[in-house]
């Protein structure tokens, strides 16, 4: 259990506030569609998910990469104690704040072969998370996917099929549950096959069609959701009062996907604060 008044103290003497800001996020292009804050300039900087095709590549919150969330204490455990996101211009939203922990960059959808992935790497935080596809070249046409992956238990050779949407602009997470990838099925996160829960590593994609462009696979551990219901008004979730302050491991790279209801680019400001207890 977490001690609240802990939490309260820490608050008035040992946080850190930081200030996020992008003036133009990815265009979705359909609504319903989620783009991700990584491939917009601002604070924090453009994350193009740079790295060798097909390779398990780790992130590390470092270098302006990923929202600063202060310096770590020895023997102390950091929490996120409060969240205010801003939209400027059209909205509603719905807001996922996620711990990016790995990527696999260049995924071919135009590859009709078995696309093995590199795994001499692991994930940095975390024993497993869960798979966002980012669009890293616009996608022309909707296809299925099929992800062979290793599950949270260790189980190898597990797959799961999804259909990319057809992801206009670089940005566009490219994950839809319908053949026609439109409006109400799409979701930011690849689904996964039986009662799985997260992936250790992905070990190979094979695609069912031709999409048109390539792109990335990111292991992600959700750890916060924020509705924005509409431009101009702030939304705010105290975590230290209303829930369980969610833990930020060190060398976290944090960063948004947003759902976005409008079809254009989105504005955001955001506040976050983080505490050691």
């Amino acid at each position: 259990m977490i001690n609240f008044a802990a939490l309260g103290r820490a608050a008035a003497t040992n946080t850190h506030w930081q200030y996020v800001f992008k003036s133009t996020s990815p265009a979705p292009g359909t609504g319903g569609f989620c783009v991700d804050l990584n491939q917009s300039s601002g604070v924090p900087k453009y994350n193009p998910f740079a790295g060798s095709s097909l390779t398990l590549t780790p992130l590390q919150g470092e270098g302006n990469l990923g929202i600063f969330t202060g310096v770590f204490e020895t023997g102390k455990t950091k929490r996120l104690l409060r969240w205010q996101m801003l939209q400027l211009a059209t909205g509603p939203d719905h807001v996922y704040l996620l711990d990016y922990l790995a990527f696999y960059p260049l995924i071919d959808t135009d590859d009709p072969d078995t696309q093995v992935m590199d795994n001499t790497l692991s994930l940095p935080r975390y024993s497993s998370g869960k798979i966002v596809l980012i669009v890293q070249s616009p996608l022309v046409n909707s296809v299925p996917i099929t992800i062979t992956y290793t599950n949270q238990s260790g189980t190898t050779g597990r797959t799961s099929t999804a259909n990319l949407i057809p992801g206009t602009a670089i940005g566009v997470c490219a994950t839809g549950t319908g053949t026609a990838g439109g409006q109400g099925q799409v979701t930011p996160f690849f689904p996964l096959a039986g009662n799985d829960t997260g992936v250790q590593r992905i070990e190979s994609v094979l695609m069912g069609g031709g999409g048109g462009g390539f792109i990335c696979a990111a292991i992600v551990h959700p750890l916060a959701e924020l509705p924005i219901f509409e431009a101009g008004v702030p939304s705010e979730k105290q975590f230290g009062i209303f829930g369980q302050a969610p833990e930020i491991k060190q060398g976290a790279c944090l960063n948004f996907v947003i759902a976005r209801s409008p079809t254009t680019a989105g504005t955001y400001q955001a506040e976050l604060l983080f505490t050691n207890v």
